[in-house]
């Protein structure tokens, strides 16, 4: 018998509306992570996110049962709020960049187990272009997540966090050259724009700091680019004191965490938390 589903950390059942019809004006973002969930409530009227946070598991999302999604949907109140729209954003490493002189209506699956060894289940493989690019995303998305999605939530759409963090780069990055990291559960990952055009994007595993140190310092030299001048800018839900961005620094001169877009508005307790975290949420919804 599979254990059941243990949290770790807090739980996010404050009164975050003012009165019950703000829920149904706002937008649920979810992200489903290798061994987490994190989620923001925006609120369109306002244009003002009114809460994020984020929840761990002892267990990961691919050992969920049906009951487990119950559980757990059911153990946090603001879950049975009902909310004008839902956003899942889905944390995978089954997913894989094809050209579109490439890509053929009909073949995501075949293209994805290419190039991944697809643990057994059930999926969906949808595809999503990404902004200034010739290129198509294949991820793979569980059914067992969208019929427990589509079960507590109505208004359900689905994407995958790196579309929504490499669209945000494209629309909104104005300088001529932008080097980012994204530090994501276990891994990392690395992209630059030049002039608002993606020229790398890929995601690397690590364990250690030496890890991500050896892999920015990779790519920064295979793109012909100065650890010594290029500005490097981390997202992700990785504390400005960790040991990972401390050791990446004595390395990288210049290491900025990303700020916060300033076309949203932000509640008092979303503002106090740190500026880079969360940042592919509001990219979602901009």
């Amino acid at each position: 018998m599979k254990p059941q589903i243990k949290e770790i950390g807090n739980k996010p059942d404050k009164l975050i509306f003012t009165n019950p019809s703000q829920s149904r004006e706002s937008t649920l973002i979810i992200e489903w992570g290798k061994r987490s969930l994190s989620f923001s409530v925006f609120h369109e009227q306002d244009n003002r996110v009114l809460h994020t946070d984020i929840l761990e598991f002892e267990k990961e999302l691919v050992d969920f049962t049906k009951q487990d999604f119950d559980r757990f949907f059911k153990a946090h109140s603001i879950f049975g709020y009902s909310f004008e729209k839902t956003l899942c954003l889905v944390d995978t490493k089954y997913a894989t960049l094809i050209p579109n002189e490439v890509f053929t209506t009909g073949k995501n699956e075949e293209f994805l187990r290419f190039v991944h060894d697809l643990p057994s289940g059930n999926f969906t493989f949808p595809n999503e272009a990404i902004l200034s690019t010739d290129y198509q995303l294949i991820y793979a998305l569980p059914k067992l997540l969208q019929e427990s999605l589509t079960k507590h939530f109505i208004n359900v759409h689905y994407s995958i966090s790196q579309v929504s963090l490499l669209n945000y780069f494209a629309k909104f990055t104005q300088l001529d050259e932008f080097f980012g990291v994204h530090f994501n559960g276990d891994e990392l990952f690395v992209f630059c724009y030049k002039e608002s055009y993606l020229q790398f994007y890929n995601s690397f595993p690590y364990i250690s700091s030496e890890d991500i140190v050896y892999n920015v310092l990779n790519v920064l030299n295979e793109l012909g680019l100065s650890n010594e001048r290029c500005v490097v800018y981390y997202t992700g839900m990785m504390p400005e004191d960790s040991a990972h961005i401390k050791l990446l620094n004595q390395y990288v001169k210049f290491l900025k965490p990303l700020e916060r877009s300033n076309k949203l508005n932000y509640s008092t307790s979303v503002a106090a938390k740190p500026s880079h975290y969360f940042i592919h949420h509001y990219a979602s919804i901009l």
